[in-house]
């Protein structure tokens, strides 16, 4: 009599590991070991977006790199950004804001943030982040790319292969204005799930404004 061979279980397909807030409290949730990435669906106030346009309408290169405690975020981007105070205070004002809830986050009471203008792709291949934490936001232009996991091929990551790290489906990208906020492989809960994400392509005479939080 012949044995009967019990079927292997299916495997179960990966979840998302990514999810959408609509209020800065829901950024809490990025503690949590099923998730990599948060994405705050906000939208900019006229008044900033037009701000930030008419600042990135100025040039090109690195604006701000301060590192300083979120109280005195706003003062230092209003000395050393090269702008009159008046065309730029509700950009240092979000900043300030974003650097405060970063930093709750983070638990750090200092906070790196790089207020940049791109004309070109600085990242172009999909990775993930040597730190714990980072927040990114685009004012102006297209935002962040990131995968899906339930498409994911990490083992594509380190060989120069965009189209198999995003296993047959397009990148997801985060809306200008909304903030993202991704592990990073230092992050002790992503346990080799931090965020995979890369720069955006920018078409020939676009620019982003950009800008990114980090742990000093």
């Amino acid at each position: 009599m012949n044995a009967v061979l019990a079927a292997a279980p299916a495997r179960a397909a990966p979840a998302s590991r990514h999810r959408f807030v609509d209020q800065p409290g829901g950024l809490r949730r990025i503690h949590r070991d099923e998730i990599d990435a948060l994405i705050w669906r906000r939208r900019l106030e006229p008044a900033l977006a037009a701000q930030a346009q008419a600042l990135c309408d100025t040039g090109n290169g690195l604006l701000v790199d301060a590192c300083c405690s979120p109280d005195r975020m706003r003062s230092r981007l209003l000395a050393t950004a090269g702008q009159a105070p008046f065309r730029i205070h509700r950009i240092a004002h979000d900043v300030e804001r974003l650097a405060r809830h970063f930093a709750a986050l983070a638990g750090t009471a200092s906070v790196r943030a790089q207020l940049e203008i791109l004309d070109h792709q600085p990242c172009p291949l999909f990775h993930v982040d040597n730190n714990v934490l980072r927040m990114v936001c685009s004012y102006t232009g297209p935002g962040t790319e990131y995968v899906d996991e339930r498409h994911l091929r990490r083992d594509r990551l380190r060989r120069n292969d965009n189209e198999g790290v995003l296993g047959g489906q397009p990148p997801l990208v985060t809306g200008t204005g909304q903030v993202i906020l991704m592990k990073g492989e230092r992050n002790p809960s992503a346990r080799g799930h931090g965020a995979v994400h890369r720069s955006p392509p920018l078409a020939p005479g676009q620019r982003r404004l950009l800008l990114r939080l980090d742990c000093p």
